[in-house]
């Protein structure tokens, strides 16, 4: 199968190329990544020289140049890699980067029989609005979810009548904060980074910390499996084994348990008939001795309850969220903010009329205002009382 990845240089991305590099039925075509240079000519050259982009314009001049004489070809602007994912080279294309800068791609690709390896939960939450009656992509048979939660899910649910389910549950870690004792506003960005359990991105390991990620995850579980989100419950699981639960109606709960490592999650979303060769990510249960759970507390969390509250509402309320969290994310992660802030603002944000989006440069229309109006909180933030 020909594939694509699209956000291959970061962490996730990377882990990807590496499950992807011990089968050589998957042929790595096209790698695109933000601004990565070295490390996506290093990845180029591990897989049989693929096309590459960078959607940084100096980073995209500078690999040209370097590869002048390589064999690899640097493609020259977005519109050159959207010829080649949607036509007939690719088979299957991977999103593994944050936001929603290739919403337009996703959308196009719902018109194909192209597989969609899908992890960038901006794109599904901020495009809420549009993935309803032809492009319902509960009804999508070539999208995989590629994360734990939605993977683990899908899993649960197959073979199952969904009129027999009474409620699914996505789990949570908690975070790094779940037990914090200490002012909230103590907290900078180096302590929020240190995820106690995964090893993810900046901006997912952020929202992670205070369960917004968990609250956008709740949104794509409805776009992707279009229960209704009364059906739809979090559940912390400090272990961070048990990935997802679905109860049924006549009383039996089922769950679906591994380590906390992506590998064996793109594994599954791969549906190779191949094994993995690394033992080391199977279970030890004699090492699991308790499992804890809990529900997330409203005066802790209150990012992860407006984040569901944006689901319900609908309409253009997710894709605006988004731009506005991004905006908090990058605020604190500079130190312009502080990590309690981001709530107070995100819901300071949610007091502008949004209106529904009707196509895909509507969300993109929403999203960056979301975007703006944080920003401008941000900078009078000193007016507001926080």
């Amino acid at each position: 199968m020909r594939v694509a990845v699209i956000g291959s240089t970061g962490y996730l991305g990377e882990q990807i190329c590496n499950v992807l590099s011990y089968f050589p039925e998957f042929e790595v075509k096209t790698l695109v990544a933000n601004i990565n240079r070295e490390k996506l000519i290093q990845q180029a050259q591990a897989f049989r020289n693929p096309s590459i982009y960078l959607a940084n314009p100096e980073a995209n001049f500078r690999a040209a140049s370097d590869l002048k004489e390589s064999g690899i070809r640097v493609l020259k602007n977005r519109d050159a890699v959207k010829e080649i994912l949607l036509g007939d080279s690719i088979d299957g294309i991977f999103f593994a980067l944050s936001g929603i800068d290739w919403i337009d791609l996703f959308y196009d690709l719902l018109n194909t029989d192209k597989i969609i390896w899908m992890a960038t939960k901006e794109i599904i939450v901020a495009g809420s609005e549009l993935w309803k009656g032809e492009r319902d992509l509960s009804q999508n048979k070539n999208i995989i979810a590629l994360d734990s939660e939605h993977n683990a899910l899908h899993q649960l649910i197959q073979g199952h009548n969904q009129e027999h389910i009474a409620k699914i549950y996505l789990t949570a870690s908690g975070g790094a904060f779940y037990e914090w004792q200490g002012d909230l506003n103590e907290i900078t960005p180096e302590m929020a980074l240190s995820h106690p359990n995964w090893k993810m991105g900046t901006k997912i390991t952020v929202d992670s910390a205070n369960l917004i990620n968990k609250g956008l995850e709740v949104i794509e579980a409805n776009c992707l499996f279009r229960f209704p989100y009364s059906q739809i419950d979090v559940l912390i699981q400090r272990e961070s084994v048990i990935h997802a639960l679905v109860e049924r109606k006549d009383g039996f709960i089922t769950a679906l348990l591994s380590k906390p490592d992506m590998k064996s999650v793109i594994l599954h979303a791969l549906k190779t008939e191949r094994t993995f060769p690394w033992e080391e990510y199977k279970m030890d249960f004699t090492q699991l001795h308790q499992l804890h759970f809990d529900y997330p507390v409203p005066d802790r969390f209150q990012g992860f309850y407006l984040a569901v509250k944006v689901g319900r509402l609908g309409g253009g309320y997710p894709a605006f969220f988004c731009g506005a969290d991004e905006a908090c994310v990058q605020a604190f992660l500079s130190h312009r903010i502080g990590f309690n802030h981001i709530p107070i603002l995100l819901e300071k944000t949610l007091e502008t009329t949004i209106a529904k989006p009707q196509s895909v440069s509507d969300v993109i229309y929403i999203y960056n205002q979301g975007f703006k109006i944080a920003k401008d909180l941000i900078q009078q933030r000193r007016s507001l009382k926080c």
